[in-house]
């Protein structure tokens, strides 16, 4: 696929770097754009997961997503105050980056040893 945006990206830049760099991207979105989402119901989970998945295979050279979203819904609807507010140790995000002839696999997930929900790449190849 041809990249209009190239020009614009040092030609010191090879395909395995600008592929970590389009992953680090999808992976911020997750956490930064679905961060703080409230959440009341149990079949939102299922909608959220499907719409953020759809949002990163929608960004340039996302080739695939997989999301998970671990969270807890009491299902009490009685209580109109009553809801969980997505945070990033909610989520277990995967994306697939193709650029050129590399690919990159990376993952966004809560690692309790760190406290911290770490973004981090899993694989990274030439086609």
């Amino acid at each position: 696929m041809e990249d209009p945006a190239k020009k614009y990206f040092s030609s010191k830049v090879s395909d395995k770097e600008r592929a970590a760099f389009e992953a680090g991207i999808a992976l911020g979105m997750v956490v930064h754009q679905f961060s703080g989402i409230p959440i009341k119901f149990r079949e939102e989970v299922e909608y959220l997961r499907k719409v953020i998945e759809y949002a990163v295979k929608s960004q340039p050279f996302k080739v695939d997503a997989k999301i998970y979203v671990d969270i807890d819904i009491n299902g009490d609807s009685s209580n109109p105050y009553k809801y969980i507010t997505l945070r990033s140790r909610h989520l277990d995000a995967r994306v697939t980056v193709e650029y050129g002839r590399a690919v990159v696999k990376a993952r966004l997930r809560y690692i309790p040893e760190l406290d911290y929900t770490l973004a981090y790449i899993e694989d990274i190849s030439e086609k």
